[in-house]
C-alpha cells in the first residue's frame, strides 16, 4: 500500500523546550510557580516513568512550554526517545532537551500515530544521521523539521497509533509482573532463611 511522505514541519509545529537556566532565574518582579518538569531521564521506551519527573520553582514561563493531551515530545539528543502526552500528563514543563510536536488544526496525521513512527528503530536511524555535534548529538528544529513522514489514511494511522499503545501497555504489565517476581523471590529467600535462622 503506498502513502504520500510529507515533512515532519508541514504536519505540526515543533517548539523547542524552555531552557531551565533561564526558567530558573526568578527576579523580584516576577511571580515564580512550582510545576512538574519534563527531564530527559523520566521518558524511557516510550512512556513518562512519573518517579523521575522533578519538581521545579520556575518563572513565568509561556504557556506553550508546558504539555497538552495529544502533544508528542521528542528527545533533541540519543537515543531520541519520543512520547504521547496523555490526559494525565498535561502541564508538564519542557526543557530544552527535546521538541514540542503539536498538531496544526487541519493536520492530516494522527499524533499517536506520529508517536508510534517516531518511535520505529528505523525512524531512530533516520534522526542520527541528521543530528549534529562531536560529543553529544543533537537535533536542530530545522532538521527534525524535514524528517519524511508517510501519511497513510486516516484509518490507517488510527490502527496503527491504537496497535502501538497497546503493545506499550503490554510491555509495561511485564515490566511490573518482573518487578513484581524479583520482590517475591526476595521475599521468599528473607522467609526461609530467617526462619531457619
Amino acid at each position: 500500500m503506498s502513502c504520500d511522505y510529507l515533512p515532519l514541519g508541514s504536519l505540526v509545529e515543533i517548539k523547542t523546550g524552555a531552557p531551565m537556566s533561564r526558567a530558573k532565574k526568578i527576579t523580584d518582579s516576577d511571580d515564580p510557580i512550582r510545576t512538574k518538569v519534563l527531564v530527559p531521564a523520566a521518558m524511557t521506551g516510550s512512556r513518562i516513568d512519573d518517579a523521575q519527573l522533578v519538581s521545579e520553582v520556575v518563572s513565568k514561563v509561556k504557556d506553550d512550554l508546558f504539555t497538552r493531551e495529544g502533544d508528542v515530545i521528542v528527545k533533541a539528543s540519543t537515543p531520541y526517545d519520543c512520547v504521547y502526552i496523555d490526559k494525565g500528563h498535561e502541564g508538564l514543563l519542557v526543557t530544552s532537551f527535546g521538541f514540542i510536536l503539536r498538531s496544526f488544526s487541519k493536520s492530516p496525521v494522527d499524533m499517536r500515530y506520529l508517536a508510534a513512527f517516531l518511535g520505529l528503530q528505523r525512524t531512530h536511524l533516520e534522526l542520527q544521521t541528521m543530528s549534529k555535534g562531536m560529543t553529544i548529538q543533537l537535533l536542530k528544529k530545522r532538521d527534525i523539521g524535514g524528517l519524511m513522514v508517510p501519511v497513510p489514511t486516516p484509518a490507517e494511522q488510527a490502527r496503527l497509533g491504537a496497535l502501538s499503545e497497546c503493545i506499550q501497555g503490554y510491555k509495561e504489565l511485564c515490566r511490573v509482573i518482573s518487578e513484581k517476581s524479583d520482590l517475591l523471590l526476595q521475599s521468599e529467600f528473607v522467609r526461609v532463611v530467617q526462619t531457619n535462622d
